[in-house]
C-alpha cells in the first residue's frame, strides 16, 4: 500500500485506514495558519517542512459554536456534533486524504468534500465523512477544511483597501480553492488523477461548488461538480448575495460590536471571543456568508448558470424531500392576495390557483408551503436543460428509521459516504443496499461524468437518465433508486417557469447596465 508519499511540501506518511487496503492521510496542511497579520486575508502559500510529516489525526476544527452542546433533542446534535471536546483552532487549514492507491502510477479519479453548516459551522472529521468507503470504490476522497462565520466572510472596507484585488470577504471559498488547487499540484503523489477531479458539497457546501461553478478564480481547477441541497434560495434572483458595499456595510456594523475602531484592533481579539461575538452577531443582523466581491465572485451563481458560462457542465443536483421547506403565513385573503401580485404579477391567480392544493386555512390565516431546495435544483436543471447541457439530478426520500425526522436537510450523507454503521440509527438490510447503490453513482460520477454502472453483484444499477428538456427525469432514492418519470406538479412546473423568466431578466438587466 502507498503509506508515505513525498508531495511538493514535505513528505506525509499515512496510517492503514480500517481496511487496510485505504490509506488514510489526516491533518495535511494546505496553507499557512490564518492567525495574527493573516486573519482575514486570502490563505497564503504554504511553508515545505524538513523530515516527515506523521498524518495520524485530524487536525482543529475552525473556530464556531462548540458541537454537542446544543439541546439534545436538536437533530444535529444527536446525528453527529457529539463531541464537545474536540480541538478548535484559528490555525485550520487542513485536508484528509483517503487513497487505495498501490503506488503513484495509478491516475486514480479524485474528490474533493466540501463540509456543509451554513457558512457557520461544520467540519470535515463529522463521523459521516469517513472517506474509507468512497476510496474502496477505487476513488481518492479529499475532505477539506475551511474559515466560516465572521472568521471566513468579513468584509470591510479596510480589509478591502488592503487587498491587492481590491475585494474582501469570500475568504472560506478562498480557502476551499487553495485547498482544491493543492490537491492538482500534489495528488498525483498519491495515486490520483490530477485531470479527474470532482468537487462535490452539501447544503453550504453545495452552495460552495455553485460558487466555484461560477468563479473566474476556479476555473480548470476541477472537471467535475456534486451540488447537493445548495437551497431554492441559491437559485433564486431576487437578491440573495449582497454585493462588496453592501457586505462592508455589514462589517463596519460588525467592529462596532465588537466595540473596536479598525481591522488592526479586531485582528488583536482573541480566537474564542472572536467566535462567539461572530455567533451571536447574527442573532442581531444578517448570516455570515458569500460576497459578489468582484474578484472570486463577479455574479450570482443564478447568472452563470443562465448564461452558460459555468466553469464544468458535468454536473449533478438533488434534494432531500423534508428539507429548506419555506412557510409563509397570511393572516388573511388580502395579504394573501397581495403577496401573490407582487410576486407574481400577472400571473398571481395563476399561482393562488395551483396553491390550493398546498395552502391550508385556520382561525389565524392561511398556511402554505413549498421545497425551496427542489425548487432550486429544478430551476438548475430545466436552465441547463435548454443550454443542451443536461444534468443529472434526484430526490432523496428514504425511510428513516429511529424517529419521525423523515428525510431531513443532509441526512443523505450517510448514505452517500455508506456510513450508516456510524449512526445511532436502527437502520436494516434496504437501507444498507440504498446507501451500497448511491455511493456507487456517486463514485461512477467521479469517475466518467455519469452515474450509471454496475452494482457490486455486477448486475447494471438501475438506470439514471439526465434531465432534460423533452425528459423531466429524476432519480428517485426511496426504498431503492427508481426514476420518476412523471415529470413535475402543475404547481413545480409554474414555479420553476416564474425562476427562470426571473434568471433570464436578472442576465438582461445586468447586461443593460
Amino acid at each position: 500500500m502507498l503509506r508515505q508519499v513525498t508531495t511538493h511540501y514535505g513528505v506525509i506518511r499515512g496510517i492503514p485506514a480500517a481496511d487496510p487496503r485505504i490509506t488514510a492521510f489526516k491533518g495535511i496542511p494546505f496553507a499557512a495558519p490564518p492567525v495574527g497579520a493573516l486573519r482575514w486575508r486570502a490563505p497564503q502559500p504554504l511553508a515545505p517542512w524538513k523530515g516527515v510529516l506523521e498524518a495520524e489525526m485530524f487536525a482543529p476544527i475552525s473556530m464556531q459554536e462548540i458541537p454537542g452542546l446544543n439541546a439534545p433533542d436538536d437533530i444535529y446534535t444527536k446525528e453527529w456534533h457529539v463531541d464537545p471536546d474536540i480541538p478548535m483552532s484559528e490555525d485550520c487549514l487542513y485536508l484528509n486524504i483517503w487513497s487505495p492507491a498501490r503506488n503513484t502510477s495509478e491516475k486514480l479519479p479524485v474528490m474533493i468534500w466540501i463540509f456543509g453548516g451554513g457558512m457557520c459551522c461544520g467540519y470535515p472529521s463529522e463521523m459521516e465523512f469517513d472517506g474509507e468507503r468512497i476510496a474502496r470504490r477505487g476513488v481518492i476522497l479529499v475532505s477539506v477544511n475551511y474559515r466560516v462565520n465572521g472568521f471566513g466572510f468579513l468584509a470591510h472596507p479596510e480589509l478591502t483597501q488592503e487587498s491587492e484585488f481590491h475585494s474582501s470577504g469570500n475568504y472560506g471559498f478562498l480557502d476551499q480553492l487553495a485547498a482544491i488547487k493543492w490537491v492538482k499540484e500534489n495528488i498525483s503523489a498519491f495515486g490520483g488523477d490530477p485531470k479527474n477531479m470532482t468537487v462535490f458539497g452539501q447544503s453550504a457546501g453545495g452552495r460552495s461548488v455553485l460558487c466555484h461553478l461560477s468563479s473566474p478564480l476556479a476555473k480548470d481547477t476541477f472537471v467535475r461538480a456534486i451540488s447537493q441541497s445548495a437551497g431554492g434560495a441559491g437559485l433564486c434572483c431576487r437578491p440573495l448575495y449582497p454585493s462588496l458595499r453592501e457586505a462592508e456595510e455589514t462589517g463596519k456594523r460588525f467592529l462596532s460590536f465588537l466595540k473596536v475602531d479598525s481591522i488592526a484592533q479586531a485582528r488583536q481579539i482573541d480566537a474564542c471571543t472572536l467566535r462567539d461575538k461572530s455567533m451571536e452577531f447574527i442573532l442581531h443582523d444578517v448570516r455570515w456568508g458569500p460576497v459578489i466581491d468582484g474578484w472570486y465572485l463577479k455574479e450570482d451563481p443564478i447568472l452563470s448558470i443562465a448564461a452558460g458560462r459555468l466553469n464544468t457542465f458535468q454536473c449533478m443536483t438533488g434534494s432531500t424531500t423534508a428539507e429548506m421547506n419555506r412557510f409563509l403565513h397570511f393572516n388573511s385573503r388580502t395579504e394573501l392576495d397581495a403577496y401573490a401580485k407582487e410576486s407574481f404579477g400577472e400571473n398571481a391567480d395563476t399561482f393562488l390557483s395551483l396553491a390550493k392544493s398546498r395552502m391550508s386555512q385556520g382561525e389565524k390565516g392561511f398556511h402554505f408551503s413549498y421545497n425551496l431546495s427542489e425548487l432550486g435544483a429544478k430551476t438548475w436543471a430545466t436552465l441547463a436543460a435548454e443550454q443542451n447541457h443536461p444534468l443529472y439530478i434526484y430526490r432523496f426520500d428514504a425511510d428513516l428509521p429511529g424517529d419521525n425526522a423523515g428525510a431531513f436537510h443532509s441526512s443523505e450523507l450517510w448514505f452517500i459516504f455508506e456510513t450508516l454503521a456510524k449512526c445511532w440509527r436502527p437502520f436494516q438490510g434496504k437501507h444498507y443496499d440504498l446507501a451500497r447503490q448511491m455511493c456507487n453513482y456517486w463514485t461512477n460520477f467521479a469517475k466518467t461524468g455519469n452515474p450509471n454502472g454496475e452494482d457490486n453483484n455486477k448486475d447494471p444499477l438501475p438506470l439514471w437518465k439526465p434531465y432534460t428538456a423533452d425528459s423531466e427525469n429524476c432519480m428517485h432514492f426511496g426504498d431503492v433508486p427508481q426514476m420518476e418519470d412523471t415529470g413535475q406538479s402543475p404547481f413545480m412546473k409554474f414555479m420553476i417557469r416564474q425562476q427562470v423568466a426571473e434568471a433570464k431578466n436578472a442576465l438582461i438587466k445586468k447586461g443593460s447596465r
